[in-house]
């Protein structure tokens, strides 16, 4: 529980932590499947949506992405997990995304529900899209209600940020509507 979205998500819904569901696979035994599938289909082109469900470490992630050259994932919903990770160690973070950098596709998970009217709507997207982009552009000192840390922006080179927002979904996502 590493950023203020999760810790409210659970707050809100306990009856989804898994602790609470022994008879189900624990994340560990679902990570450990993903990988051996993954094994066995060393062909298969995978996007692991939520940074691969390791967003926890870019270490872990890189390991996975160095193991399965066929992986990539996208950032969806994971902001505050770059953001927090950052926080405490601004370079490794961005070493990560410039090592990778032909493996990670921007995304995000705006939900409305029906509540919201498209006014609204647009500007959380052109909010959230923003500020996305000026912590990949900038090394701006910033703050997201994400996280309680105090961050820096990565400033990454221009090629691959338009690889983050473009050429990666090009690719991959092309990649994967050609293999059925």
């Amino acid at each position: 529980m590493t950023t203020n979205n999760d810790r409210a998500y659970f707050a809100e819904n306990p009856q989804y932590h898994m602790y609470q569901h022994p008879e189900l696979p624990s994340y560990e035994e679902q990570v450990v499947a993903r990988d051996k599938m993954l094994e066995k289909h060393p062909d298969l082109v995978f996007i692991g949506a939520h940074m691969g469900s390791i967003e926890w470490s870019v270490d872990e992630l890189a390991k996975r992405l160095d193991k399965f050259p066929n992986m990539s994932i996208d950032l969806a919903a994971r902001m505050g997990q770059v953001f927090y990770q950052t926080a405490e160690n601004r370079e490794k973070v961005r070493d990560f995304f410039i090592a990778y950098q032909d493996r990670i596709l921007y995304g995000n998970d705006l939900m409305d529900f029906g509540k919201n009217n498209a006014q609204d709507i647009k500007e959380e997207m052109h909010s959230t899209w923003l500020r996305d982009w000026r912590f990949f552009i900038t090394d701006e000192e910033m703050t997201s209600d994400l996280v309680h840390e105090v961050f820096r922006g990565l400033k990454l080179p221009k090629e691959v940020v338009d690889r983050l927002y473009l050429h990666n979904a090009q690719k991959w996502l092309s990649m994967f509507s050609e293999t059925g």
